[in-house]
This record gives structure tokens, sequence and C-alpha cells, in this order.
């Protein structure tokens, strides 16, 4: 197959079937990868990480604007859809990847750490002391090699996690930054400063290499350079799902996996035991990523188009998860009620009113080409069904092509023209978080400060799911920084005991 075969040292369910390792770690995405690689820097423990998906590291999956799309075929991106209806019995698509790396192999590679606030509330609000910015900036600095910033302190520079600012190749963005200043927005170059200020315009660091390749997690961690070298203690068993875990019932321990080929159709089960610790890492809801996404199917011109997409990075309205059936091949119920929060209305309509001011400034910037609004709140709400598709023409009537221009001025929208459009067009374009989220009981939460499962021994979760509130940032940086703190936590724990 050469050159387009893989030696990645990919294992099957019957190769680790009946095996003992000191460590177990389920699911393979962003803090899987991490976790992995950092606890089989030790040569002397063992390490299986479990993934669903397979490595498939192909060209395509190596592109990022190509990769980035999770309805392109060819790609490892799962499609399901929200199982309750939100507003206007909307359901919501919800894309996630199953590949080693995760949805890190679909991702847009934004590496966002969040303000330190953030995690001073975390520290404040929830009484997590060991969580506040002092205590996690260190282990964002640990993962990363910040190659657009080579002189700032502040981040780090001999991490896997190499970061870049490319040069992006539109005529907008110089226009865009007269606009924001013309609005008062401060500008900087890194967000992630923790000088800097929590709002402002923004110029975003990506995680690719020199050649403007992907670097996902599985490229950062667990290489295939990397897995080789580590063959004697680092098992990476793909194509498989966790259907079960094994606990001791006298000493509440978890001891093992029941595992599966995935979509095997015999179900025959494999076991795998866990000398030391299990550690789930398979995501909020598996592993999980929500693509911010437009209508690109809504209009179809000869012209580029470009959005101001408003984000209520964090909502008021709460979903919840339900397991429907034992089998774990079968998704579950995902109820993701978003705006049915009244508090999140008032935000979202100074957003999408802020949004519309600056689209106003951003025509008068002298950008030499026409930017008409061609899609916002305002505009007739039977041509915006009809182009969504929740209605459709009668028949000989043809489908209307008016009313996306004549739409008023920021300041003279109402509130209800704006809730309206927002029922109709918003989108998921959050990461999912916090459904095993860190507490100091088990009233409130799932896991303890050092990520053990309340009431279970030798089990841990470590992703994004154990955030007791989601950063005001993307994901990835704070789900690495996470698996970076429990291959600590893990390490020390054994250090004392061996001790």
């Amino acid at each position: 197959m050469w050159p387009f075969g893989s030696s990645y040292p990919e294992r099957k369910p019957e190769d680790v079937d009946g095996k003992t390792y000191d460590y177990v770690i389920v699911g393979g995405g962003a803090a899987g990868c991490v976790l992995a690689s950092r606890l089989s820097e030790d040569p002397n423990v063992s390490v299986l990480l479990l993934e669903k998906g397979v490595v498939n590291d192909n060209l395509l999956s190596r592109i990022p604007l190509l990769s980035q799309n999770p309805m392109m075929d060819g790609l490892q991106a799962v499609k399901h859809l929200s199982q309750i209806p939100s507003a206007l019995n909307r359901r919501l698509s919800l894309y996630w990847a199953e590949a080693l790396g995760g949805s890190t192999r679909i991702n847009a590679m934004l590496l966002t750490r969040g303000p330190p606030g953030n995690y001073n509330e975390w520290s404040q609000e929830f009484g997590l002391k060991d969580w506040g910015w002092e205590s996690v900036e260190p282990y964002f600095r640990k993962s990363e090699n910040a190659i657009g910033h080579p002189d700032a302190e502040y981040r780090g520079h001999h991490g896997p996690v190499e970061t870049r600012q490319p040069a992006y190749p539109f005529t907008c963005y110089p226009y865009i930054e007269i606009a924001v200043r013309k609005l008062g927005l401060p500008v900087h170059n890194d967000c992630n400063d923790p000088a800097s200020s929590a709002q402002g315009y923004f110029r975003l660091d990506q995680a690719i290499d020199s050649n403007g390749r992907r670097i996902s997690a599985y490229k950062a961690w667990l290489s295939k350079e990397t897995a080789i070298a580590r063959t004697s203690h680092l098992t990476v068993c793909t194509g498989v799902t966790a259907s079960r875990l094994e606990v001791d019932t006298k000493t509440r321990k978890v001891i093992g996996v029941q595992i599966r080929r995935k979509g095997q159709a015999d179900r025959r089960e494999y076991y795998v035991q866990a000398r030391r610790e299990v550690v789930l890492c398979s995501g909020a809801i598996e592993i999980m990523v929500i693509p911010v996404e437009s209508y690109f199917d809504v209009y179809i011109t000869e012209h580029s188009l470009l959005t101001w997409l408003c984000t209520l990075v964090q909502p008021f309205s709460r979903g919840h998860i339900r397991l429907t059936t034992t089998n774990p091949e079968h998704p579950p119920e995902i109820t993701h009620p978003l705006l049915r929060d009244d508090r999140d209305l008032e935000p979202m309509r100074k957003a999408i009113r802020f949004a519309l001011r600056l689209g106003q400034e951003f025509g008068r910037s002298g950008y030499p080409h026409p930017a008409p609004l061609v899609y916002g709140p305002g505009m007739d709400l039977e041509y915006l069904d009809q182009r969504l598709g929740f209605t459709k023409p009668l028949p000989n009537q043809k489908k209307k092509s008016g009313g996306t221009t004549e739409l008023p001025e920021w300041q003279n929208i109402s509130d209800e023209a704006i809730d309206e459009y927002t029922k109709r067009a918003y989108q998921s374009a959050l990461h999912y978080a916090c459904t095993c989220r860190m507490s100091l009981d088990a009233a409130d939460g799932v896991v303890d400060q050092k990520l053990r499962v309340f009431g279970v021994n030798g089990l841990r979760i470590a992703d994004a799911s154990v955030f007791p509130k989601i950063p005001s940032a993307h994901t990835m940086a704070p789900t690495m920084m996470v698996a970076e703190r429990c291959a600590d936590f893990i390490k020390e724990t054994w250090r004392e005991k061996r001790q």
C-alpha cells in the first residue's frame, strides 16, 4: 500500500483481550491522547488507550479547511439530532468525530484558554480552590509551543502543540479592524495574554505546523513515531466501544473494562483488566465538538459572503442526557433546549444589535466592494421561513425573492423582531461541557478536585465534562489542561502509594 498505507501500531480487541494494564484510558480524543502520552512517559508502567474510531491519517484529514467540514465524505465525523425539539420544534444537528484525536481532527484548531476570571470563578463561586487561574495556568503553558509569540513569557514554548497565527488571504480584515476601532473596541494580538482585555478584537492562534497542516491531539501527543517508540508499554486499541465497567462489589473498585468491536454484529465481548486505574476521556457527549456553521445551503450567489456570528458562550438554558438503552452503540437522548431560559434573550439581543452596528460601520470603513446586508432580523418572516425550509411555497407559487435588502437600522429593530429571527436562525455552535461536573460533594457533582468519581475507587474522568462551568473559550485547550492535571494527579497518587 506504500505510499498510502499507515504503519501506525493500531491494535484490535483480540490483541488486548484478557490482558492487564496499569492504566486503561477510555476515549482517545483531546484528553485521552494527552493522558496516554503523559502516563506512558514512564516506561515502567503499562498504558492501554481504547478509541472508538481509527487513525485514518490521510491527506484530507490534514488539510485544515477541508477536514473542518463534518459533512464531507471521507472524514470520521458523525451526526446525530437532538432528541427533544427546541424553539419552533427545531431539532439541532450534533456533530463530533470518532477518530484517534477525537474532534481535534475536524475542529477549527483554535487554541484559546479563556480569561483568568473564568477559572477564578471555578475557585471562588464553586469552592474548587485547586482550579483557580494560578493553579491551571502552568498547565496551559506546559502543553503548547507558541511559535506565533516567541517572546511571550506567559505562553508555553516547549510543549507538543504548536500554534501559529496564519496570514489570511482576505481583503476584509483591515476594514473590520477599522470598524471595531470606530466602535471603541480594543485590538489585541493575543487573546491568551492574561493581561489583555476580556473583550476586543483578537487574532487567534491555530494549532498548525509550519506547512499549514492540522496539529490534532493525535498528531501532537500520540504520533506514529511516539506510538512505535513506546510499543513495549503503550497500547493503542482502535475501533472498539467500551460496553461496561467491571467493579469489585466489596471494594467498589473498578477492576476492568468490557469492550466490543465497533459495529460488531455478534456482540462478542472482550475484557481488559486495570491494575491501578481506569480513566474515562470520552467527552461530554462522546468526543464532542459543535462546529460553528452558517446556512451555507441557503444562499447560492456569485459573490462571497461574510457572516457575523453572535455566540452565546455561557447560556443559562440547561439541557440533559438520558440513556434509553444499555446498548453502548446507541446514542443517548439529548435534550438541548437553547433559548428556553429568558435570561439568555437579553444578551443575545445585545449581541445581534452590536453585530448589525458593526456591519454598518464595516460598510463605512472604506471596504472597496459592495457589502449589503442580506440576512438578519427585521426581514420578511415568510421569506425567511421559506429560505430555511420551515415552510414550502404553495403549488404554482414561486419562492419569494425579496425581503433581504430592506432591513431596518440596528437602533430601530424591536426586541420582538430579534427574538423571532433568533428562533429561526440559531444553530448549536458551542462545545458541550459540564455533564460530569467537578464539585466538592456528590450531591452536586460527579468528580472531586482530583477528578476521582465519587463513591467509586480507581475511576477518574478527565475531559470537558468535568468543567463546573464552561469557559469563554474553545474547549480544546481547557480540555488538554484538564488531562495534563489528571496525569499529574495519577502520578502523585501512585508515587505516594509506593513510598
